[in-house]
């Protein structure tokens, strides 16, 4: 007997082995994923530019990173003692304004060398709905807490995010034919917008998705929002804010990632590292500070020693 409506995974024929390098850039939900890679030690490159929700700040910063178009001082916008940029979210603003330059331009650098040599691009867009810097009509990563007068709320169409995508992908696989690219659209529910809005912004994300999908055999579409949608659709799965998904259903999305898209050898590896990072996360009772220093070397060693074994 089945209690939920299942969404059907079809494996994928270009799967994701342990030593693949791999860029993850997007919303929230990149974040939680590429936490979750890192922590079992994937090669991965996570959100260089900080988290990104909408699809056109993304497909410009990737295309800037692939010209390799260095950031300027007078790029940056000063407000409220700090310097930003619209490309980065506001983890990178800096009081110095050259500090700001050299961090960003570092990173820059970072998803260029991603995108010549990762062997899968993850996308997780998480908005249509997205804001323009009225000055010079531009779309924004954030906004930096500037009034929001200097910006106008809009949402970008299915028409206007496929051939601004299909562009950047085509000069990508230029210096990199072999990059399998994953879209997916963040489960998160982004009720500022309203009930309505939401819908609206997630099915242009996913009418976009799709077409890039059907056009081009190096993109691959992952159902993150209809599995939160139908196979966890029950509000136990939801965080406090009723919008955010729990740990639990991230690892249940994740587990279906896995499904679709892991070899067999990858699978074997996450069977043989997970109870080494649960043993990690729970300090036994009654040891001594160095005896379990000296145990957690043990693991790390044999945690060492598996990942040798998958490379």
């Amino acid at each position: 007997m089945k209690f939920t409506t299942e969404i059907a995974i079809e494996r994928s024929e270009h799967p994701i082995r342990v030593a693949d390098k791999m860029l993850l850039v997007g919303s929230c939900f990149a974040q939680e994923m590429g936490q979750w890679f890192l922590h079992r030690r994937f090669d991965v490159n996570l959100n260089p530019n900080g988290i990104l929700f909408h699809p056109m700040v993304i497909a410009r910063c990737l295309n800037r990173a692939l010209l390799g178009r260095a950031y300027r001082d007078e790029e940056s916008v000063s407000y409220g003692g700090l310097y930003h940029s619209f490309d980065f979210h506001g983890s990178f603003s800096c009081a110095s304004q050259s500090e700001h330059t050299e961090i960003i331009n570092s990173q820059l650098k970072s998803t260029r060398q991603s995108l010549s040599e990762a062997s899968t691009l993850v996308l997780t867009w998480g908005s249509a709905w997205g804001y323009k810097w009225n000055e010079q009509g531009q779309w924004v990563s954030n906004c930096h807490k500037i009034p929001q007068s200097n910006f106008t709320k809009e949402l970008v169409t299915a028409g206007e995010i496929v051939p601004e995508y299909q562009e950047l992908l085509n000069e990508v696989w230029k210096i990199n034919p072999n990059l399998e690219v994953i879209i997916t659209v963040s489960p998160v529910r982004y009720w500022r917008d309203g009930a309505h809005g939401n819908q609206l912004s997630k099915a242009h994300l996913l009418l976009a998705a799709s077409q890039l999908a059907a056009s081009n055999k190096r993109v691959h579409y992952f159902p993150s929002y209809e599995i939160m949608m139908d196979e966890l659709r029950d509000y136990r799965f939801y965080n406090a804010d009723m919008l955010h998904p729990t740990p639990q259903a991230v690892e249940f999305i994740i587990g279906k990632f896995q499904e679709m898209f892991f070899a067999e050898e990858s699978k074997r590896y996450i069977s043989q590292v997970d109870p080494i990072i649960k043993f990690l996360g729970h300090r036994p009772l009654h040891l001594e500070q160095s005896e379990w220093l000296d145990l957690c070397s043990v693991k790390e060693k044999d945690w060492m020693r598996v990942r040798q074994l998958f490379l």
